[in-house]
């Protein structure tokens, strides 16, 4: 929230001087969550192959699995406002907002002696991700059209993990990293980028922008410590100038 308010007051500010613009996106990013993507992993194999039974390591039959996909990228939408600082550099100053959710499913034997008798239960497990942040850029004006450039961000926000079903419930009570219910986790993280920008007026005030970063992110986060990522972000929006 404060994120925006800062945006927004900047905005405000740039309507009555004319050398200030306002920019806003999409970009989508590949990303390399190693550790988060070990754990769907997990899951998966648990979804496909069974569930190891915490009280005498039988496995537990599954049936009808549908599998969490891997975080290989995520959304980010971005809204901003920039200004000239001189006659080649041009500075930004943005609230960006990445997210991404992933689920999975099957259902696993609960109850019965054979699978004639079999008792069959639907277990979930859902990951949602969401980080708020604030980024500032600099770019270097190569031409009328093209630009060099980079930045730092610092965001927060959340991970929440929700594991629905008995065989959750039994691993979470033998001490297993899953949880029966909602629960979030706090999560801070911060951003290097270094990339090319593109940029070509198609109406009056109106630009077409677009810009290819090399992203590198470490996250700190509650539950699973320290994770990294880094990969290219693909970006498209406009700009309105002042």
């Amino acid at each position: 929230m404060m994120a925006l308010m800062i945006v927004g007051l900047m905005a405000g500010s740039a309507a009555a001087q004319t050398d200030w613009e306002m920019t806003g996106g999409l970009a989508i990013t590949e990303t390399t969550l190693d550790v988060w993507n070990d754990v769907i992993d997990n899951l998966n194999n648990s979804f496909e192959n069974g569930f190891t039974n915490p009280n005498n390591g039988t496995i537990i039959p599954t049936r009808n699995e549908e599998k969490a996909e891997n975080i290989d990228r995520v959304p980010m939408f971005f809204v901003g406002a920039r200004k000239d600082i001189n006659e080649n550099w041009t500075g930004e100053l943005r609230y960006e907002y990445i997210f991404g959710t992933i689920e999975g499913e099957a259902e696993a034997v609960i109850g019965g002696t054979n699978p004639s008798n079999f008792v069959w239960e639907k277990q979930e497990a859902k990951l949602d991700v969401q980080l708020h942040g604030i980024t500032a850029l600099a770019d270097y004006q190569l031409n009328e059209r093209w630009t060099v450039g980079g930045g730092i961000g610092i965001y927060n926000g959340t991970k929440n993990k929700d594991f629905e079903g008995e065989i959750f419930k039994a691993l979470n009570a033998s001490g297993k990293k899953v949880t029966p219910d909602d629960e979030d986790f706090d999560l801070d993280a911060i951003s290097y980028r270094l990339g090319v920008g593109y940029e070509r007026a198609f109406a009056e005030n109106w630009d077409f922008n677009a810009n290819l970063d090399y992203l590198y992110i470490e996250i700190d986060d509650e539950d699973d410590g320290n994770v990294y990522s880094n990969g290219f972000s693909y970006g498209a929006g406009v700009t309105y100038n002042f």
